[in-house]
């Protein structure tokens, strides 16, 4: 391929798999683009104060405010999280992310070892609301059951 353009071999490699990395990252980014819309039509877009107020019932004021930071890093600013959104499927956030790096912020914030949170519940949907019920889950601030 190179030969054709006068370039050596190993330019036109390059630049055709960055061509094709550019473009597969557009379409990635087309399409979460593309969902966020879609659940912003079908559901209200709650404010911070009535997303907080929508988890009382379900978590602790420090859960809800801990998901509200997580999960607006994502989606902000054309969407806002729901309690009901399913965090993988409706958001299209990492699924390593909810589960490596989420879980590890809250231990460090909450002062506890993260092997101290229980395992998540296997017939849970990944929910904002359900995600806020599993980290109280875990141990209270400063406390850890590994000391």
């Amino acid at each position: 391929m190179g030969n054709l353009l006068g370039l050596p071999e190993w330019v036109s490699v390059t630049a055709f798999a960055a061509f094709a990395l550019a473009i597969w990252m557009g379409f990635g980014f087309w399409g979460i683009r593309r969902a966020h819309a879609e659940v912003a039509a079908r559901r209200p877009n709650p404010t911070e104060a009535e997303f907080l107020t929508m988890m009382a019932d379900d978590c602790s004021p420090q859960a809800a405010q801990f998901l509200w930071g997580q999960a607006t890093f994502y989606v902000s600013p054309g969407l806002t999280p729901h309690p009901d959104d399913d965090l993988i499927k409706d958001l299209r956030i990492d699924d390593d992310d909810i589960a490596m790096d989420w879980p590890r912020a809250w231990a460090e914030q909450r002062g506890f070892a993260e092997s101290d949170q229980p395992e998540w519940p296997e017939d849970w949907p990944v929910t904002a609301r359900n995600f806020g019920r599993w980290l109280d889950q875990g141990p209270r601030s400063g406390t850890s059951q590994s000391d």
